[in-house]
């Protein structure tokens, strides 16, 4: 097959869990034969950084990317919300992308064209003017939802207010244009049911983040799990919600029961509101240089989001490279596993604690938990057979 494949960030480097799921598309048709060609928006927060593209992954994908500005602008935004139209998806809507688009779908013909993620979605007519190519929406998230969840958790006053007007507009537009795809691929479960409740009356197949863990070394025997971890992009609003919940309900509970508990704070953009103290057992770390090579050595993963949909790919990382696990629901969507047997589950403060002092405390649960979500991790989510069930779907659209 032919594919195109457009993205609302640079696929590389893969500095969050998007970045990684677009990515291991890419790798995934290509290794399995088909060509494809990479388009992708950079703007200030994900920009183009050419010396981390090698050569032969420009020239096999023919990687191009289009500086778009998407930073919050107050007269924009005003100008969608007075229109009733989703400023964000307006942010990502561009005329010099549209033009390059435009100019590789003369140039060249394909079989299917994928957009990667809604805020992509507004190119979907340019794609029908000039192709006859197969449009499908790869949705990363129901990207509503999210924002519900935001708005939920903010104070009451003009920020809440502004936040439900974008959710609303968000979610009016994700149901308008739904069914105007050929096709849509959610991550989890969960999403494809919530799909359909939306409305969707278009094919649907379910095609998780898949990693190529022949590329992977990990041994959960020969780590430590005398510490706690969180490791993520904290330029993402669910992400530093999340951690804030787990500084301040969680890790109050652990220390209280096991005073030498340190907590290592990890991920890229980290706010300075995250500071380190002796005193609680938090060490801010900040990027990393090697999130692979973090996940291996490191101890007790923690995923503690509260609003979201999709799937985690670092709890797919941290897990696959043998990192026992304490999560609340929303950070393992998706991943089908069992509460005990895989990882530990939880969503109150209180039992959330309580399991991370359980693997503070018994080494042994640690292992047990880290072997069995590994080998669990890593029969369901191969990127091989992933790509091969899409493929399958894909040319059933023709």
């Amino acid at each position: 097959m032919r594919i195109l494949q457009l993205c609302p960030k640079p696929p590389r480097p893969a500095r969050d869990g998007g970045c990684l799921a677009m990515d291991a598309l890419t790798r995934g048709f290509l290794a399995d034969g088909h060509s494809v060609r990479v388009l992708a928006i950079c703007t200030e927060k994900h920009p183009h950084i050419h010396e981390h593209l090698d050569s032969e992954y420009i020239a096999s994908t023919k990687y191009h990317a289009v500086d778009v500005e998407t930073a919050l602008n107050p007269a924009d935004a005003i100008r969608h919300l007075i229109a009733g139209e989703s400023y964000h998806i307006g942010r990502f809507n561009s005329p010099d992308f549209t033009r390059e688009l435009e100019n590789i779908l003369r140039d060249e013909a394909f079989d299917v064209v994928i957009l990667e993620s809604l805020f992509m979605a507004s190119y979907e007519a340019s794609v029908r003017s000039l192709s006859k190519a197969r449009v499908v929406l790869r949705a990363h998230n129901v990207e509503h939802q999210i924002w519900r969840g935001l708005t939920q958790e903010a104070r009451t006053g003009p920020k809440k207010w502004y936040l439900s007007k974008l959710t609303k507009q968000l979610k009016e537009y994700e149901i308008n244009h739904l069914n105007n795809f050929d096709a849509v691929v959610p991550i989890s479960e969960d999403d494809s049911a919530t799909f359909r409740e939306l409305g969707a009356t278009i094919p649907i197949h379910v095609s998780p983040f898949g990693m190529d863990f022949d590329k992977q070394p990990a041994s959960p025997t020969s780590t430590s799990v005398d510490h706690v971890f969180h490791l993520g992009s904290m330029d993402w609003l669910p992400n530093i919600q999340g951690v804030q919940w787990l500084i301040e309900e969680v890790w109050p509970k652990v220390r209280e029961h096991n005073s030498n508990a340190t907590l290592f704070l990890a991920g890229r953009n980290m706010p300075e509101s995250f500071q380190s103290d002796s005193s609680l057992g938090i060490q801010v770390i900040g990027e990393v240089e090697n999130a692979a090579e973090f996940l291996i050595r490191n101890g007790i993963m923690t995923i503690p989001l509260l609003t979201g949909s999709g799937m985690r790919v670092k709890a797919v990382e941290g897990m696959s490279a043998g990192r026992p696990t304490v999560s609340t629901e929303i950070g393992v969507c998706g991943l089908g596993l069992v509460h005990g047997e895989h990882a530990f589950v939880a969503n109150g403060p209180k039992e959330f604690a309580k399991h991370i002092l359980l693997l503070l405390a018994s080494p042994d649960t640690a292992g047990k938990i880290a072997k069995s979500g590994q080998a669990h991790i890593r029969h369901k989510f191969s990127n091989k057979n992933i790509i091969s069930d899409l493929v399958k779907f894909l040319k059933k659209l023709d």
